[in-house]
């Protein structure tokens, strides 16, 4: 959590089980693919206002461990939603382009920088929450919080509602 507030997306890489769940991929976020974005930029305007209190131990059974904790950042739903809005019209007007390739390519610099724009926005919309993660204990014996659906929630506020909106349950 320390790492996501530092805007360390690498170093927050290596406290996640590597294995990804269908819910959350971390890992490929980690290597910068996310329709076109560069993660990293996106990743550095979400830690600007990222805040959590100190993780309390829910349970501890064998290989597994939960951990409960309260974190408010932007509200990852609320910034997306605000950019297809602003980008929509724009988006119509590329669609008939000549050159599919770079009409591509100019619609996902303008989603990116639309995006940064209104996570990184003094009156951005917050979210508080409290999230429970699940963590594993890798070969080492060291825990690594499971990249599932609660730390994506963890990470992106409310982002699960954008997979509702578009039927991605």
């Amino acid at each position: 959590m320390t790492s996501i507030q530092e805007g360390d997306f690498e170093k927050a890489s290596t406290f996640v089980d590597t294995k990804a769940t269908e819910d959350f991929d971390f890992k490929n976020l980690n290597e910068g693919k996310a329709e076109g974005m560069d993660v990293d930029k996106l990743f550095k305007s979400l830690s600007k206002t990222y805040k959590f209190e100190k993780p309390v131990e829910v349970s501890k059974e064998g290989d597994t461990a939960k951990v409960k904790v309260a974190v408010t950042s932007v509200d990852f739903a609320v910034a997306v939603t605000s950019t297809i809005s602003e980008v929509m019209p724009m988006a119509f007007g590329m669609a008939f382009s000549e050159d599919t390739e770079e009409a591509d390519k100019a619609m996902d610099k303008m989603m990116e920088t639309t995006l940064v724009k209104h996570l990184t926005a003094k009156d951005a919309s917050m979210a508080t929450r409290e999230v429970t993660l699940n963590l594993k204990k890798d070969k080492e014996g060291e825990y690594k919080i499971v990249s599932d659906e609660n730390l994506m929630e963890a990470v992106m506020a409310n982002a699960g509602t954008i997979d509702e909106m578009f039927g991605q349950e």
